[in-house]
């Protein structure tokens, strides 16, 4: 689900991100990340209560309702969902989420600022974004499910946490498949393409992702709150409940 690579669907485009000239995230030292801003990637200070967690997400909820998971949301309702985001990063509970098993299982995309196919849409056709994680693996599959089954992908990755950072994986991309009506249409493999997730909140129902092409991409300020576009060095958010 997340900033993914993408294929031609038809005369529907749905671009692939550029492999990345600079050096690996892993390379980058994470002193270097001085910019602080509402992470997992620092101790939370004060525990929150049940309540202020469940009234953070709610108020996320509400807010990105009526946006087709993102897909239909102008800029003024994007600054306010992530506004809602931020809060509930803040509470966020767990201490380490690039270490924790809470990432493992289903997750749906609930809403997300990323370009097609990761905000759940192949072309011009919307559908359901689901991100399939294998802890134990350290491997993932975002899939990418539209009505009746007719048109659906698969994007293949795998992840590693980047040294003993709290709250970042390193990504590296290997396939996307597109089906119609489950029957495969066509594959494409990627080579050395890469992303930086940072997990900024993570409990037993609800994660919240930040990725992007580079560190560097990832700490923009300026691109909090607007829609990602394919190839930027900005960083996309995703919001997600879980499914399994």
């Amino acid at each position: 689900t997340v900033a993914a690579p993408a294929v031609r669907l038809a005369s529907a485009s749905i671009a692939s991100p550029r492999t990345r000239g600079a050096p690996s995230p892993a390379s980058r030292p994470v002193a270097a990340r001085t910019r602080t801003r509402a992470s997992s990637s620092s101790s939370v200070e004060t525990a929150a209560s049940s309540a202020e967690l469940a009234a953070a997400k709610r108020a996320v909820l509400e807010a990105v309702e009526g946006t087709s998971r993102g897909l239909r949301c102008d800029d003024a309702r994007r600054a306010a969902v992530e506004r809602a985001i931020s809060a509930l990063e803040r509470l966020n509970p767990t201490p380490a989420p690039a270490a924790s098993p809470l990432q493992a299982g289903s997750w749906e995309v609930m809403y997300s600022t990323a370009p097609p196919p990761s905000n759940g849409a192949l072309g011009p056709f919307p559908g359901v974004a689901y991100q399939d994680i294998d802890y134990d693996g350290g491997t993932y599959v975002n899939r990418l499910v539209l009505p009746r089954d007719w048109l659906g992908a698969t994007l293949s990755a795998r992840w590693e946490r980047i040294g003993e950072d709290n709250s970042l994986w390193r990504v590296i991309f290997d396939d996307v498949v597109v089906f119609a009506f489950r029957r495969r249409l066509f594959s494409k493999k990627f080579k050395d393409v890469e992303r930086v997730w940072d997990q900024t909140f993570v409990d037993a129902d609800t994660r919240v992702v930040r990725a992007a092409r580079t560190m560097k991409g990832l700490r923009l300020e300026k691109a909090r709150g607007r829609r990602a576009v394919a190839g930027d060095e900005d960083d996309c958010v995703f919001v997600m409940k879980r499914v399994s």
